[in-house]
């Protein structure tokens, strides 16, 4: 059977410390092929560490709340209605230094890779003292 529609109930939740994700879209989950497609919600003092997606592209879109974001060492504050495009291989974090939950979606592309999902930087210097 075809999965096309997909409500709230129907995700894969994943709970993490201090964000949940909502996986609506993404290899092995919906049909679509070519896209992932996950809502998160980040709690205050919550992020994602520095990572990069090897093999997929990236725009992120804020629904509510705030966050802190990085693309490598370049920072701006994100808002309700703001975007940002990431392309694949690029270091990217954020944390959510508000103190109201962020809400957002991050849609990447394509959702069949061969290597990792991401690779995570955040121990490495200059991204471990920048988060």
């Amino acid at each position: 059977m075809l999965r096309r529609f997909v409500s709230a109930a129907e995700t894969f939740v994943e709970p993490l410390p201090g964000q949940l994700n909502n996986w609506y879209f993404k290899d092995g989950l919906g049909d679509a092929e070519n896209l992932v497609l996950v809502r998160g919600l980040l709690d205050q003092g919550s992020g994602h560490p520095f990572h990069t997606h090897p093999e997929m592209d990236e725009i992120i879109y804020v629904l509510s709340g705030e966050m802190k974001q990085w693309i490598e060492e370049e920072s701006r504050i994100l808002r309700a209605g703001d975007t940002l495009y990431i392309p694949r291989g690029v270091i990217h974090g954020c944390r959510n230094e508000n103190t109201e939950k962020c809400e957002f979606l991050a849609i990447l592309t394509p959702a069949k890779i061969t290597g990792p999902f991401s690779v995570d930087h955040s121990t490495q210097e200059p991204w471990c003292s920048l988060l």
